[in-house]
């Protein structure tokens, strides 16, 4: 694995963390639902548009 494809690992990896403790803090009433909705797009978002592709993955490929 290049050293490009293990950072966007790390990265795939940090953002889907980081979506479990927005999660988590929604649910204990530290954050409200509007700015957990706000993270959380926030971080799939990047995830979708930046980070799968360096992976070599499509995620707006539509399955036949």
């Amino acid at each position: 694995m290049d050293i490009c494809k293990a950072v966007a690992m790390l990265r795939f990896h940090h953002h889907g963390n980081m979506l479990n403790v927005n999660n988590v803090l929604n649910q204990l009433g530290i954050r409200s639902d509007e700015r957990a909705e706000e993270i959380g797009k926030k971080h799939t978002m990047k995830i979708m548009t930046d980070i799968l592709p360096r992976l070599g993955i499509d995620p707006f490929k539509e399955e036949a």
